[in-house]
């Protein structure tokens, strides 16, 4: 795997996978010429992808121009795929879902967008717009399902109420359990 070092004036030295699947060193200046230091921050990388992997039973793999993963599959692709084709691809997945719990709930929603946000995994507009994080393509499935009830819940209750809580539990019972998994998945 690539990765960029950068010397900062920092106490401590860590590692972070960017939006962009590049692994990012940031090393404190006092380091700068200690080829070790490198060596032990990327041996720490490798052991916490060792204990995802074991945690998630999955195996962890990022970008390569041979293949992308897609709800946590790797999804063959013959040319390096772009941004707009695979906000494309959410945009397809997470539609159908859309309209069936909005259909259920008997309120509508006025567009689906797809984008790359910062924090949030989606969000809903007060006039009834449902925005999706492009980075829920790289999740399972089952949570891209989830983030959608919770936004298509929001068409009726704008906060996290009470009222909002039971409605999202009525169309996912299991929803805690599906909350505290997501957490693992870094947006």
């Amino acid at each position: 795997m690539d990765f960029q070092v950068k010397y900062s004036k920092i106490k401590h030295g860590y590692v972070r996978l960017w939006d962009d699947w590049i692994l990012k060193l940031s090393i404190p200046i006092r380091f700068k010429n200690d080829k070790n230091f490198e060596k032990i921050l990327l041996e720490k990388w490798k052991v916490l992808i060792e204990k995802l992997n074991k945690k998630n039973h999955q195996k962890i793999e990022c970008f390569s121009d041979d293949f992308v993963v897609i709800f946590w599959e790797n999804q063959v692709c013959e040319w390096k795929i772009c941004e707009k084709v695979l906000k494309q691809k959410l945009y397809d997945f997470s539609l159908p879902i859309l309209n069936k719990y909005s259909l259920d709930l008997g309120i509508s929603f006025q567009k689906l967008t797809i984008k790359t946000l910062k924090s949030k995994r989606g969000s809903c507009t007060h006039d009834q717009k449902i925005v999706l994080n492009s980075k829920l393509l790289h999740i399972p499935y089952k949570f891209l399902e989830y983030v959608v009830i919770h936004e298509v819940c929001h068409l009726k209750e704008k906060n996290h109420s009470y009222k909002f809580w039971k409605l999202v539990e009525w169309f996912c019972p299991d929803y805690k359990d599906i909350r505290k998994e997501l957490r693992k998945y870094k947006i």
